[in-house]
């Protein structure tokens, strides 16, 4: 079994980045991952070694005797994550706990003051979903031809986000086929995700696909992708699809993640709500679907089957970690009656 120290060099020498910046930033993450290692063991010791608070231990480190700012911190915690999924995947025995195992272990640790062990979905409005989609839904829709997609875009997109509890990069990466799939499936669609590799299993409503039809009935374009970039002319409009899937700027390539960023924050602006104070992002539609149908009394079985998760475990952790008094409650009075 190969020390840390040959782990680290491992991942830093193997893992393909996308750019140098993206590079620097995960050689510095696991540099501070192995100096904390050297902190509190040696960096001889087997990788096996590792248990599964470690993580919550490196970001504890990196608050109380580094001193490091929050976004260092979540940024360093991030590119451990990264590390323990390559060694997951790539080396067996490497790692002997499993992701579930690894979230356990740091939503009982604590780390910090409790200001920053706050989870994001504390901040979210109860009302997100319902009140961004009428937001959208309000947005006067311009004569002019791209300003009008603008709109349709930022309606479809809401109503998207909104329905699917997807990733946004998850939800960027749907095509007119996954639509015409969804429509001949009553709404239904499996989705094979990104980050995790596992299915999620979600459904269109008739108001979400309706916005997705009006804005791609307004493009009238040969682009695959449901969430396109606009540019500034739509020269390009009748290009063929394998065309747009290639490009990756101008009309017809598919949308950013930074760019919807944007979008759901402009939108969450205008509805009123703050961004420094509340859960803003697209990855808030998530969080607030997904409590939803825990609210609704949906078995966590089936919200886990919906967001994706590996288990039913993940499901309650993030967004059931306490008892649901209401419920406790209702099942106690009918009984003492």
């Amino acid at each position: 079994m190969p020390t840390l120290r040959s782990a680290i060099d491992t991942f830093k020498r193997n893992v393909q980045f996308r750019n140098d910046n993206t590079r620097r930033l995960y050689h510095r993450g696991m540099d501070a991952f192995g100096e904390y290692i050297a902190a509190v063991g040696s960096l001889d010791d087997p990788i096996q070694s590792l248990r599964k608070d470690t993580a919550a231990g490196f970001t504890g480190w990196m608050a109380q005797e580094k001193g490091y700012a929050a976004p260092t911190q979540r940024l360093y915690a991030a590119v451990l994550r990264a590390a323990l999924r390559y060694w997951r995947a790539n080396f067996d025995g490497w790692v002997s706990f499993t992701r579930e195992e690894e979230q356990e272990a740091a939503r009982t640790s604590l780390i910090g003051e409790l200001d920053d062990s706050d989870p994001r979905h504390a901040r979210l409005p109860e009302d997100f979903g319902n009140r961004m989609l009428a937001a959208a839904l309000a947005l006067p829709v311009p004569a002019d031809p791209l300003p009008r997609l603008d709109v349709l875009r930022t309606r479809a997109l809401v109503g998207v986000l909104r329905a699917t509890a997807l990733r946004v990069g998850d939800a960027l990466r749907l095509t007119r086929a996954d639509l015409a799939d969804a429509l001949a499936q009553n709404g239904r669609l499996e989705i094979k995700m990104e980050k995790t590799g596992l299915t999620a299993h979600v459904r269109l409503g008739e108001q979400a696909a309706q916005l997705v039809q009006t804005y791609l009935a307004a493009r009238d374009d040969n682009s695959p992708w449901l969430f396109i970039q606009h540019g500034k002319s739509r020269r390009r409009a009748k290009n063929s699809p394998a065309f747009f899937r290639a490009a990756r700027k101008g009309y017809g390539a598919r949308l950013s993640t930074t760019s919807a960023w944007r979008i759901v924050q402009a939108l969450a602006a205008s509805a009123g709500l703050n961004r420094g104070e509340q859960f803003t992002s697209p990855h808030a539609f998530r969080h607030w679907h997904a409590q939803r149908l825990i609210d609704q009394g949906v078995a966590l079985e089936n919200v886990q089957a919906v967001l994706g998760h590996s288990t039913p475990a993940t499901t309650r952790a993030v967004y059931a970690p306490d008892p649901d008094r209401r419920a406790i409650d209702e099942a106690e009075r009918k009984l003492q009656e």
